[in-house]
């Protein structure tokens, strides 16, 4: 379980440093590179990527701490996240530039319907992928979240631009009880940092081999933003 949380700290920082603050020490980086001959300006950018580090290793201790304490668990995620994900799915369904990623979710959702294994799923998912979004990126996760309220989630995601500096996410997720064996498994990789064909990496994963021989227990389909 350290393992676990460790890998989950690590994961937390990154995204954090790398996605939701990285314009910050990006913009510290441009003033100390072009601010040379001020000391002022090199001041303030280096005080500009020491703060986003720090807000990041801030954001990763705090959650931490919450995964340690239920009643701050409670207050930080909703109870039933089933309802978050589809309002914010219902949202982004009205926006035209979403039209892809909304036609790609129903395209899912129809053909998963009665779905019961991880082979009809990724299957799915693969198909839809041979209709290739613009400038669109792949994600395999795996792993125990604390928005899940301790299920263990197989998810697989395609990420395209939404027309200015943020990207849209179709997910597709697979829930299930957490055990002994789920709650050693942690991964999330990039197709762009993928040796040869992205689908058949996430088939030799030992998440995908777990999920051959046991059954999900719920199936998630949706689509979000990353603003």
């Amino acid at each position: 379980m350290k393992h676990m949380r460790l890998r989950i700290a690590v994961f937390t920082f990154f995204m954090h440093l790398f996605v939701l603050f990285s314009w910050i020490w990006i913009i510290g980086l441009l003033l100390m590179l072009f601010g040379r001959g001020s000391q002022l300006v090199t001041a303030i950018g280096m005080a500009l990527v020491i703060f986003s580090v720090i807000i990041s290793f801030t954001k990763t201790v705090a959650l931490l701490v919450a995964m340690r304490n239920p009643k701050m668990m409670q207050e930080m995620y909703p109870e039933n996240m089933d309802e978050l994900f589809e309002k914010h799915n219902d949202e982004l369904f009205e926006r035209p530039e979403a039209l892809p990623g909304r036609l790609c979710v129903e395209r899912l959702r129809k053909e998963l319907a009665e779905a019961t294994t991880v082979e009809e799923c990724l299957l799915a998912f693969e198909k839809e992928c041979e209709r290739p979004f613009d400038d669109e990126l792949r994600l395999f996760e795996c792993g125990t979240y604390s928005w899940n309220k301790g299920l263990f989630s197989l998810s697989l995601t395609r990420q395209f631009p939404d027309g200015g500096d943020e990207f849209y996410q179709v997910h597709m997720e697979l829930l299930y009880e957490p055990d002994d064996e789920n709650k050693k498994l942690f991964e999330s990789v990039w197709d762009e940092h993928v040796k040869g064909n992205f689908f058949d990496y996430v088939r030799r994963s030992k998440a995908y081999h777990y999920a051959q021989v046991n059954k999900f227990t719920k199936l998630r389909i949706y689509i979000d933003s990353t603003e």
